[in-house]
C-alpha cells in the first residue's frame, strides 16, 4: 500500500482520502494513513514503534473504538491529546497495556482477586480502575492484533477514544473526526467496522466491584 503523506497548505486526511480542507482557520495539516495489515509488517510497524518512542500520537483500532494515544513517557504529547479532544482535564485517560502482568508495573502488586478478574477478562472489553500509589488507574488489555503487537513493543500507553469530547465514540474510521486525524503523527485504519461500543468499566478500589459504565 502507498504511504499517504500530506503536509500541504489547507488539507485534510478524510476517509483515507486527502481531500482540500474547508476548517475555518485550517493552515497546515499532514496525512499518514496505514491500513491494520500493512500496519503488522515488519517496516511499517517499526516505522510506527519509533515514532511511539519518539513522543508521537497514533490513532489506532482496538476490539472497541478506534483510540488516540501516546506512550505515557511524554506528557506533552497525552496534554495535546487532551487539546485536540477538547477533554476537560480532569477526566483522566486510562492506559492500555499488553498483558495482566504488565500491571504491577503500573499499580504495584493486586490482590488475587484482581489477579483472576485480570485473567478472566483480558484480554477483552473491560476497563478495571485499580489503586495505585498516585490515587487510582484504568487498565486495560485490549482484544486486538495490532493494538497487542504495538503495546508489546512501546509499553503502556494513554489511550482514549479517537472522537471530541461529548461526542459518540468512532467505529468506524470515516467516523473519526477529521481534527482528530491532522492533529495526529500516524493513522492505522483498520479494513472493517468494529463494535463501536466503548469498554465496561470496573471499579475494584473497594471491597464491592462497582460498575462505573456498563457495555451495551
Amino acid at each position: 500500500m502507498k504511504k499517504i503523506v500530506q503536509k500541504t497548505k489547507n488539507i485534510k486526511c478524510v476517509d483515507g482520502k486527502v481531500k482540500k480542507s474547508d476548517l475555518p482557520g485550517a493552515s497546515s495539516s499532514k496525512c499518514d494513513v496505514i491500513s491494520a495489515d500493512n500496519a503488522m509488517s515488519g517496516g511499517q510497524f517499526d516505522r510506527i514503534v519509533d515514532i511511539v518512542k519518539s513522543g508521537g500520537i497514533v490513532i489506532f483500532p482496538t476490539d472497541t473504538v478506534y483510540g488516540i494515544g501516546a506512550s505515557i513517557k511524554f506528557k506533552g504529547s497525552i496534554e495535546k491529546i487532551y487539546r485536540l479532544k477538547k477533554r476537560p482535564a480532569k477526566k483522566e485517560i486510562g492506559l492500555l497495556i499488553s498483558s495482566w502482568r504488565e500491571s504491577s508495573h503500573l499499580v504495584g502488586r493486586v490482590s488475587q482477586r484482581v489477579r483472576m478478574l485480570m485473567k478472566e477478562y483480558w484480554p477483552g472489553p473491560v476497563t478495571f480502575v485499580l489503586a495505585s500509589r498516585a490515587g487510582t488507574m484504568a487498565l486495560r488489555v485490549p482484544n486486538h492484533k495490532f493494538a497487542l503487537k504495538l503495546l508489546s513493543a512501546v509499553g503502556p500507553m494513554a489511550v482514549t477514544s479517537a472522537n471530541m469530547s461529548g461526542k459518540k465514540p468512532a467505529g468506524t474510521f470515516s467516523a473519526i473526526d477529521p481534527e482528530l486525524l491532522k492533529g495526529a503523527d500516524i493513522v492505522v485504519k483498520e479494513n472493517k467496522p468494529l463494535s463501536g461500543i466503548p469498554s465496561s468499566i470496573l471499579d475494584l478500589t473497594g471491597g464491592e466491584i462497582e460498575i462505573i459504565r456498563e457495555r451495551e
